[in-house]
């Protein structure tokens, strides 16, 4: 269907007002892209929604590429002549008949279940004016090649609220609007500077609209040398980020709301801020160092490091560098490292706050502790510890550097000697979208002695990596696998039968997706008051409140012998992860009969075998995670005797191949 004459098209379009979504397409010289952005709509899983797409006086193939498409539910829209994106998209909004609008972009990718996330979320939190979701950054071969962090990491509607006034974290084209607040309020075509969805948020927050957002990644943003994003940044993020709120305020001044007041104050800091860091840069950067920095704490690790260098007298064989000694699998590892190594003159270094103690008396067991994390704030107090580090391998030139998880220890291999002994621990690879020890490592590889690993998935990982940076293949006959270990038990565990356990053992960190397990937890126990979900570590937080009722909490468990016992009680261990290494907490449930049901992440695959010691869920999305969570834990429930036989070979699978000898001898030799 093609709509020509504007005025016509807008007296057929809204005499119908049933549609439940129509999606927004402005066109302008999209060629490049075009195809894959409109068979992404098309191919969505939720199919009920009119797509409108505005050809806004193309002058390439834009117009033959759409037309070459016949599903009933395109409407072209062809623009005479070139009005722009503001009056562009007013004019889509006009014609749009969906009760809900979702932008979308010419040159970007929506993932199939897109349209039925965001649908699906509006119509069950009326309250809510705009569902945007996250967004993973793409170039024009469609490799993924960062994220936003901004959007990333800002997901709740009070932080929302809270963060817009002062930067944009909302992504245009990943948004789900109510077609009403649309028609209130709309795009003002006085914000200019090609940031005018920034404009619209902040209209919508002063008319007291919710924004909320998903914290699925469900869209693809392109950044390629003809998109807006970058020839707008071509100009200067902070120069387009000041003129913009200097407009805004102009047009909004006498409203006088919470917004512009934000506005006014966070206006005022960026033009200090841009007017230091163009005319004083050295002294903008340690400003800013000063204002961040914890002062006590750093002149308290400061004197305690001094103290410490004095007392290391002899020579020091290992010095560690971990990030910290809390709950968790990883540190749970590091201290073990420490034990096997059994070196007590040995040094450690905590290079990032610890959120409690929990491994920190078995770190200082096996070793000299040191946090430094406020010290590495400021140049000085890194460059103070590369002397000290220097000064520990004069002494003795065969000392190991030993590091895992932390930054810093890649920052420092550059500042000490070209032959001493260099070595790391990689768990696994940090989310995709993410930096971390992998990519931190890269330009230090030709200088590790050794690179760790506790299975071949990383191992595989790394040989991808090496590839894609053009590293020599040479360096792959460095990196050694050692798995990780568990204590056996001398008493097998007797489970109930009246009850149906399932434990989750973690932090609440956003990876895990606690919040899954809980709204899993909701709807389980409901239906079966004798499904128990129990949550041991750092998670709470994490939860919403309303599910609080379905979950059985236990905090941070420091004691051993107690942790222990919980694992002896469950039947199974949930692991709904977005990215893992090889868990502890498998390997712990394992040895103590819980069947492990998990998430195909990391190299959980190498151990977990499907219907013969656990379960393995390949779905992605969210929503099929737990539908197949669901399946899985009934079917155990109902059926006791197949429950054994994966608890008895679960246990049996974690004799054989995680073996605390093999580790401390692999680890003992390496470091000694």
């Amino acid at each position: 269907m093609v709509l020509n004459n504007y005025n016509e098209s807008y007296q057929i379009v809204n005499d119908n007002l049933d549609t439940p979504i129509t999606v927004l397409m402005p066109v302008y010289n999209a060629s490049l892209f075009l195809r894959e952005a409109i068979e992404s709509i098309l191919n969505q899983t939720y199919k009920n929604f009119e797509f409108i797409i505005i050809n806004d006086g193309s002058t390439d193939s834009s117009l033959q590429i759409i037309e070459s498409f016949k599903d009933p539910r395109i409407k072209l829209v062809n623009n005479e002549r070139n009005l722009g994106i503001i009056k562009t998209r007013n004019k889509g909004l006009q014609l749009a008949k969906g009760k809900y609008i979702a932008n979308m972009d010419a040159d970007d990718i929506s993932l199939p279940t897109r349209l039925e996330k965001q649908f699906t979320f509006l119509e069950k939190n009326p309250d809510v004016a705009v569902i945007a979701s996250k967004l993973v950054l793409i170039n024009q071969n469609n490799d993924e090649i960062g994220i936003w962090p901004e959007d990333y990491h800002i997901s709740d509607r009070n932080e929302i609220r809270k963060v817009l006034p002062i930067i944009n974290c909302i992504g245009q084209p990943t948004v789900m609007i109510k077609n009403s607040v649309m028609k209130e309020i709309g795009y003002n075509t006085k914000y200019i500077n090609g940031i005018e969805d920034w404009g619209l948020w902040l209209d919508i927050l002063s008319n007291n609209y919710i924004i909320d957002k998903l914290d699925d990644v469900l869209l693809r943003y392109r950044i390629h040398s003809n998109s807006i994003t970058v020839s707008g940044n071509l100009s200067g993020v902070k120069n387009r980020i000041i003129l913009f709120k200097l407009n805004y305020i102009k047009y909004n001044f006498f409203k006088l709301n919470f917004i512009v007041f934000k506005l006014i104050r966070s206006l005022s800091i960026d033009v200090i801020k841009f007017f230091l860091e163009s005319s004083f840069p050295r002294f903008y950067m340690v400003l800013i160092a000063l204002i961040k920095l914890n002062k006590t704490n750093f002149i308290k690790q400061y004197f305690a490091a001094k103290k410490l260098f004095n007392t290391i007298q002899s020579k020091v064989p290992v010095v560690y560098f971990f990030p910290s000694f809390h709950t968790g699998g990883a540190d749970r590892v590091h201290a073990s490292i420490l034990e096997a190594v059994n070196q007590k003159n040995s040094l450690t270094i905590i290079t990032s706050k610890s959120d409690n103690d929990v491994f920190y008396k078995q770190f200082s067991q096996y070793s000299n502790v040191l946090e430094v994390y406020d010290l590495i704030k400021l140049e000085f107090g890194k460059r103070w510890l590369y002397k000290k580090m220097n000064n520990i391998y004069s002494v003795n030139s065969s000392v190991n550097f030993f590091g895992c998880n932390s930054e810093f220890f890649y920052e420092t291999i550059p500042h000490l000697p070209n032959h001493a002994n260099y070595i790391d621990l990689i768990h696994a690879f940090v989310h995709k979208y993410e930096s971390g020890p992998e990519k931190w490592s890269l330009p230090c590889v030709s200088r590790l002695k050794n690179r760790i690993v506790i299975n071949q998935k990383t191992k595989s990982d790394f040989i991808e990596l090496y590839k894609k940076h053009h590293i020599s293949d040479s360096f792959t006959s460095n990196i050694v696998t050692i798995p990780n270990f568990v204590e056996s038990q001398n008493q097998l565990p007797t489970k109930e039968t009246n009850v149906f356990k399932i434990g989750f053992v973690g932090r609440g960190s956003e990876e895990k997706r606690v919040d899954l397990i809980a709204k899993l937890a909701n709807k389980m126990s409901s239906l079966n008051p004798s499904i128990q979900f129990h949550f041991v570590g750092d998670v709470k937080w994490a939860i919403p409140e309303e599910l609080h009722k379905s979950c059985f909490f236990y905090g941070v468990v420091s004691d051993e012998q107690q942790l222990q016992k919980l694992y002896k009680e469950f039947h199974v261990i949930l692991i709904a992860s977005s990215r893992e290494g090889f868990p502890m907490v498998i390997m712990e449930g394992m040895v103590n009969r819980a069947v492990p049901l998990s998430t195909n992440v990391g190299g959980i695959s190498e151990h977990i075998i499907p219907n013969e010691n656990g379960y393995l869920i390949n779905s992605i999305s969210e929503l099929d995670i737990m539908n197949e969570f669901e399946e899985k834990l009934n079917y155990l429930n109902n059926n006791r005797e197949e429950l054994q036989r994966l608890s008895s070979n679960a246990y049996q699978y974690a004799l054989t191949h995680f073996s605390k000898e093999r580790f401390f001898k692999s680890y003992s030799t390496l470091l000694n």
